[in-house]
């Protein structure tokens, strides 16, 4: 058998086996790519303040979580986010879910509006990447994305090898680089999908490289074996974690510094500071621990410009501090798989070549599913 046909068998079979399970991860890829943006937009009104426009100072976070406790006595606080925009509210945290916005000026705490969009998109990402599976079936969900990951990645690699004409000149490059006009169904299926697949191909073997590292711990692993690492026993935000940082002795009765003071502290050692997230409540037991604070600097993502900050809770002073290009190798160029794997690696632009090429492929599962159909049950 020659080997074209080898290679087109192998990309039929492939395309008709994760077909589905490649669209429902490109749709919902495409839904939840703009997560934040969508979330920040429906809560624009209760995320602004209208008190920056005067001179009014803003309340210190002591006073701000005084006023909480008030107003919310059952809420339990863990972290708050104090941005640098004069005009945005504080964003109090409890737990990783966002909770409450909080005027700076005045204490005023109001809920998002976002939260039934928030849980949406989360239910959308589940798809994304376990199909919605719950509980046990979780784990199947993920074995069948990380398949279907795999199987698009050898539809990439084994379409472009079909996509070349077997005749080099303009009139055989011609149909299968741009769309043409008044075909019948199946020439212009075949068309569009040779079109599709030539101007999604590249952006789409990043997508799909990217999600088979995501996918699989031989994958993940190899990214640090080639940056000549071994690679850390955790995956996904874990590899992010730092070496714990002893706090040094103080007196028994040293008072502990305002959160005030540290955030003031943080912005001086930091002025390309864009926000400031500080953790609320006190150490477990009697185990001191240093305050471990993030700065975000402005970058494409927000990884890139995250500096994780541990801060003596008794003297302020920095203990530590580990930005991006404090990060091994190995560390850098998994974050950037996670963030190239999204587009955002390279901000909104990048999100939006992301999405584009996304829908392309829900263009090429449609339109293999159609020559497929024609190739086994109708004569043309």
């Amino acid at each position: 058998m020659a080997l074209r046909k080898v290679i087109f068998w192998v990309h039929l079979v492939c395309g008709l086996v994760a077909g589905v399970v490649i669209a429902i991860m490109s749709a919902t890829g495409i839904a939840i790519a703009f997560e934040h943006e969508i979330l920040e937009w429906l809560d624009r009104d209760v995320r602004q303040v209208s008190s920056a426009s005067g001179d009014r100072p803003r309340l210190t976070i002591e006073e701000l979580d005084d006023q909480l406790r008030e107003s919310h006595p059952s809420f339990k606080a863990s972290m708050v986010i104090v941005p640098k925009d004069s005009s945005l509210a504080y964003q109090y945290f409890s737990g990783r879910e966002l909770a409450l916005y909080v005027d700076p000026y005045t204490g005023e705490a109001r809920e998002p509006k976002s939260t039934s969009a928030h849980t949406f998109l989360h239910t959308l990402e589940d798809w994304h990447r376990w199909l919605g599976m719950k509980g046990k079936g979780q784990a199947a969900g993920k074995a069948i994305t990380g398949v279907c990951n795999f199987a698009f990645l050898i539809l990439c690699c084994t379409g472009l090898y079909l996509w070349f004409p077997r005749r080099w000149n303009w009139k055989a490059f011609r149909p299968v680089i741009w769309f043409v006009r008044r075909q019948q169904s199946r020439a212009r299926n075949f068309n569009w999908h040779n079109v599709m697949g030539f101007w999604c191909l590249p952006v789409l073997v990043v997508l799909v490289a990217t999600a088979v590292v995501i996918s699989y711990a031989w994958a993940h692993r190899l990214v640090f074996t080639l940056a000549g690492e071994p690679a850390p026993d955790a995956r996904g935000p874990g590899i992010l974690a730092t070496p714990p940082v002893q706090v040094p002795p103080a007196a028994a009765d040293h008072p502990r510094v305002p959160l005030e003071h540290i955030l003031t502290r943080l912005k001086s050692d930091f002025p390309e500071w864009e926000s400031i997230a500080l953790p609320l409540g006190s150490s477990p037991g009697n185990k001191v621990q240093p305050l471990n604070c993030v700065v975000f600097e402005p970058a494409p993502f927000a990884t890139r410009g995250r500096i994780q900050v541990a801060m003596d809770p008794f003297r302020g002073d920095v203990l530590s501090k580990v930005g991006f290009d404090d990060r091994t190798p190995g560390v850098r160029a998994r974050i950037w798989v996670r963030f190239l794997h999204t587009g955002e690696a390279f901000g909104v632009s990048g999100k939006i070549i992301a999405v584009v090429a996304t829908a392309g492929s829900l263009l090429l599962v449609y339109t293999g599913f159609a020559l497929s159909y024609r190739r086994f049950f109708r004569k043309v």
